[in-house]
């Protein structure tokens, strides 16, 4: 069980870092459309801030979705005994596009997350899910169970 929630927490940290950076980066880019100059130091610090301010309720996001994904990923894994490592990214990308659609159909502003506001953005938010499934699969088990079973 242990191993589980440690794999958990890494997956919502690993995949929170990776939204948070690409949330500032589509920020900072709507700035310098506006013809602000944003230099190597203006961004570091925007990210750093971010990750600081943004980054745990990204992580607040991901942790029910996750929750709730990667237990249909283990459960379509157990059933299907196919390709069970691609169920936890699918589970994780779908979950996160699904809770992304989800916020913004209750959110009074067009989008909670300035990144959605793009179908570039939103692919690239809802593919931190696929990267935080990764994760966990990759820590819960390296190993996928079919290859384990096809070993004398």
């Amino acid at each position: 069980m242990a191993r589980i929630m440690i794999a958990f927490a890494l997956a919502v940290i690993g995949a929170a870092i990776v939204a948070t950076v690409i949330q500032t980066q589509f920020n900072l880019a709507a700035l310098v459309a506006l013809s602000v100059p944003i230099d190597l130091t203006v961004r570091m610090h925007a990210i750093s801030h971010d990750l600081l301010h943004f980054g745990p309720i990204i992580a607040l996001i991901f942790i029910p979705t996750f929750a709730i994904a990667f237990m249909v990923a283990y459960w379509l894994s157990v059933k299907l005994k196919v390709a069970e490592r691609w169920w936890f990214i699918l589970a994780g990308g779908v979950g996160l596009a699904v809770a992304f659609t989800l916020i913004d159909s209750l959110a009074p502003m067009p989008t909670l997350i300035a990144a959605n506001r793009t179908l570039l953005g939103f692919i690239l938010m809802s593919s931190c899910g696929a990267f935080g499934g990764w994760i966990f699969d990759r820590l819960w088990h390296p190993r996928p169970q079919e290859l384990l079973e096809e070993l004398p």
